[in-house]
């Protein structure tokens, strides 16, 4: 049977301890129900591994897996996930990523890579057509990924696709992203522990094949739909275009939507606008030397600049994102540009989710203050908010896992729970990440992610919050989705749509898409594009919101079957509003978590006792069968 378009139809297992690998086909079932990405990434990991393992030992699975749509010409779909066991939370682990390697990895004839073991010395792969190498990378440990970049690019191929850690990763911070294109990061959930655990420097890809199309001519008429779509993009996409995501950093501060000095602040009190003013998205434009796009991108947000060290040399840098901007600006007080360039800079050479490191380095200001921790600890260091001149020391010592750093490096629930109880009252968390830069106190969307999502904490999941903000989901139209920001304090309302837009994005994301198309376009054509290149005509919205809730069903089974309760899970109380803020914006609101919890498992077919799926919802999903264990581990009889 021919394999639908879209699809390479095999992927690779590499075991390091053995220094065997083998290719897999996979059936066309598996690509429809699972799609691409984290989808069938989670497929994978359930079948293959066992509950309970260790998240930094061998038996883990670490996954590099492209959506159905990235290779191809579809605008917007270049991403890939990396998936694992996450040792941030213990649970199941995703990251998405952009710049130019998924559609790579699809040139090499995989849809996915998936690595376990442990290699005796450190290594690298070089996967090309039909080629796997397991090479030295001896000479590779212990820099940091830009200059591992540039020495593998020199070795293999310039035109590679490389994804890498730093030192962070080699280190083991359950912090640590993986790294790809300089300042690319698959950040969150701490996978770049894991890559680092077995001792794996790099992945290095490069191919020549060609993603299948199965209907050109229909393809051809909906990228001229894309094309037009394009010339009346929405004035988000040209806003980011022009500035960055950074460009929303200061409304984001007027509106209290960017947290404030480690969650608890009120910027009109301690980072007024004169001084969030400093870091604003018009400030990077002096530093611009060139924009870039990610692969298949037409909205082009990255851009390249170029900073001056103190001997007056300069280096070329990503402009930094507005979640690493609110990280380590409005979360710590900082109002320097350069500063905030700069630990950019060094957070993607060593390997750090920004998003974490900067809300450790405002939870150990939060410590300093309380006096939890005294320069006597941090080696004359003063943490003091807004003390721009501690940042970067703090976040090499994190790196090197050196003096505070050593206690630090693993993000702030480990830290707490190392300094005493009275640290965790402020370690900002659920489930062990650090939250997105987003204040559910604002957009309560953003929070029911952080606490509903199988990774927690994450604000790129859900899509309440998105839409709250007032952008459409024009896919979604018959749902009337579109009413959700004048209710957004209203809990009565939200498990069905949120439901609704939880399918809707596992779906979105597993077919390789980025989240700024979604919103960019006034109507991005997703199911027309889907059904040309699989050449599954009959694939319409029911299927892929089934799909989608599939794929989320799996990764919520997953934590389970690993013994989490995510049925628990709970906003910090600061995060919730609890004390509420006393002025500001979001003066006096508390959110309601709970009641959308009851609602949206009641939706999903969840038990809100145990966390279980429905026997009939997992019929349905046919994932019975997958999931069979489940009980045994739950310890339901």
């Amino acid at each position: 049977m021919s394999m639908p378009g879209g699809y390479m139809g095999k992927v690779l297992f590499v075991d390091l301890t053995s220094n065997a690998y083998e290719e897999r086909a996979l059936t066309e079932d598996i690509y429809r129900e699972f799609i691409g990405g984290y989808g069938l990434g989670v497929r994978v990991l359930y079948e293959r591994m066992k509950a309970g393992v260790d998240p930094l030992g061998p038996q883990n699975i670490l996954g590099f897996v492209a959506g159905t749509l990235t290779g191809t010409k579809c605008h917007g779909a270049g991403r890939f996930n990396v998936v694992a066991k996450s040792p941030l939370t213990n649970g199941w682990g995703d990251s998405s990523c952009g710049g130019n390697f998924g559609p790579v990895l699809k040139s090499t004839g995989y849809d996915g890579v998936f690595i376990t073991g442990r290699a005796k010395k450190p290594v690298y792969l070089w996967i090309t057509d039909g080629a796997v190498e397991i090479r030295d990378a001896g000479h590779l440990w212990g820099k940091d990924s830009s200059e591992a970049e540039d020495i593998i690019k020199r070795e293999v191929d310039s035109g590679a696709a490389v994804a890498l850690i730093g030192q962070a990763g080699e280190n083991l911070s359950k912090i640590a992203a993986i790294m790809h294109d300089y300042g690319r990061a698959a950040g969150r959930s701490g996978l770049g522990a894991v890559m680092g655990s077995k001792l794996l420097k790099a992945v290095a890809v490069k191919g020549g094949r060609q993603v299948p199309v199965a209907d050109e001519y229909a393809y051809r008429a909906v990228l001229a739909r894309m094309g037009e779509d394009i010339k009346t993009r929405t004035r988000l996409a040209n806003n980011i275009g022009k500035l960055g995501t950074v460009g929303i950093y200061l409304k984001n501060i007027t509106i209290q939507d960017a947290p404030i000095q480690n969650w608890k602040g009120i910027a009109e009190e301690v980072y007024p606008l004169e001084k969030a003013s400093n870091l604003g998205g018009d400030v990077y434009l002096q530093y611009m030397k060139r924009k870039y796009a990610c692969a298949q991108c037409a909205i082009v947000c990255g851009a390249i600049l170029e900073m001056k060290e103190a001997d007056g040399k300069t280096y070329l840098t990503h402009r930094p994102e507005y979640e690493t901007v609110a990280a380590f600006g409005s979360m710590c007080l900082v109002d320097d540009p350069e500063t905030v360039i700069k630990v950019n800079e060094l957070c993607n050479r060593c390997g750090f989710d920004t998003i974490s490191a900067g809300a450790t380095v405002a939870f150990a200001m939060e410590c300093y203050e309380k006096g939890l921790i005294t320069e006597k600890d941090t080696d004359g260091l003063s943490l003091e908010w807004g003390n721009k001149d501690a940042v970067i020391p703090l976040i090499e010592m994190m790196r090197d896992r050196k003096g505070i750093g050593a206690l630090l490096a693993d993000g702030v629930k480990a830290a707490a729970e190392k300094i005493g109880q009275a640290a965790e009252e402020f370690a900002i968390h659920v489930g062990g990440q650090e939250l997105g830069m987003h204040d559910p106190r604002c957009w309560p969307g953003f929070g029911y992610g952080y606490v509903l999502d199988p990774t927690p904490g994450r604000h790129t999941t859900g899509g309440v919050g998105f839409i709250e903000h007032g952008w459409s989901d024009k896919e979604l139209a018959q749902f009337g989705l579109d009413d959700l920001g004048s209710k957004k304090y209203d809990y009565n309302s939200k498990g069905k749509p949120l439901a609704i837009l939880n399918k809707w994005f596992q779906f979105f994301n597993s077919a390789g898409m980025c989240l700024f198309t979604k919103f960019g376009y006034n109507h991005y054509p997703l199911l027309e594009a889907f059904q040309a290149v699989t050449g599954w005509k009959d694939f319409d919205l029911e299927e892929a919101l089934v799909a989608g809730e599939r794929i989320n069903t799996l990764r919520h089974c997953f934590n389970l079957r690993e013994g989490l309760e995510p049925q628990t899970f709970r906003l910090p109380p600061r995060a919730q509003g609890i004390p509420p803020l006393k002025a500001g914006p979001t003066a006096g609101v508390t959110i309601d978590i709970e009641t959308v919890r009851r609602s949206y498992y009641q939706e999903m077919e969840w038990d809100l006792t145990t966390g279980l799926p429905s026997p009939r919802k997992l019929e349905t999903l046919n994932l019975a069968g997958l999931v069979s264990d489940l009980k045994s581990y739950r310890g339901v009889n």
